[in-house]
Parts: C-alpha cells; structure tokens; sequence
C-alpha cells in the first residue's frame, strides 16, 4: 500500500462522519488518527508525525480554524497540508487568510475528500520518509 506510511489525523466530533472519513482514508492505505476536539487534537499533533489533518470548522469549545492557525503557527508542522470541511459557507472562509489547503463543504462526496488528500500529499514528501529519489 503506497501510502500506508502517511499519518492522517481525523478532527471531527460527529462520530458517523468521522467513521466514514477514517474508513475511506484506510482503505487508501493511509493510517488514520481520529479525535473530536481541540485539547485531544494538540496532543496527537504535539506527539505523533502527522503527515496531513482533516477537521471540522465547528468543534466544542474552539474549531478548526484554531487548530489550523495552531498548526501554521508550529516550527514542525507548519508545512503539514490542512483541510476544512464545514456546514458554513465555505465562502465565508478565506483558504490563503487562514493558509489552510482546502476547504470542502458538508454535504460532501467521500471521493472528493480521497482526491483531495491524495494530491495534497503528492505535492509533498512524508515526514518520516527521506527526500532522496
């Protein structure tokens, strides 16, 4: 599996669409972390090689577009790809304002999501895979 050395972390706190995120993300050979808000998240971010985060704009107590800024702001994981899903206006939300990959809209298509991850990830080497060629 190509990409099963890339660590995605799932933000989401609805348990039915963070399920059904993480399940297609693994059946693309990703390994997948999932959390439901903002402290548990910081922690994997803080801890664990995150390779790319999908998150809820709205999560209990602060929302994704902290922990986009949170993640920006981190000398190790300014360069992870961050991307946004929310029930918002997606045009609401400036993606180069907050430097934030993509921004999908809820309802959204499980195969966008995939495509959206798959070349956020082309675009850039794994964190804990060499640069050699």
């Amino acid at each position: 599996m190509k990409n099963s050395k890339k660590t995605i972390l799932v933000i989401e706190d609805e348990d039915f669409i963070s399920g059904l995120i993480a399940k297609s993300l693994r059946e693309e050979g990703y390994n997948v972390i999932v959390t439901s808000d903002y402290k548990s998240s910081i922690k994997v971010i803080d801890t664990a090689i995150i390779d790319l985060i999908v998150s809820d704009v709205m999560l209990p107590y602060t929302g994704g577009l902290d922990i986009a800024e949170y993640v920006k702001n981190d000398a190790r994981n300014k360069d992870v790809p961050v991307i946004l899903v929310t029930g918002m206006d997606k045009d609401v939300i400036s993606t180069t304002a907050i430097n934030v990959t993509a921004i999908l809209s809820k309802p959204f298509d499980m195969l966008e999501l995939v495509d959206l991850v798959n070349n956020s990830l082309s675009r850039k080497p794994a964190k804990n895979e060499g640069t050699g060629q």
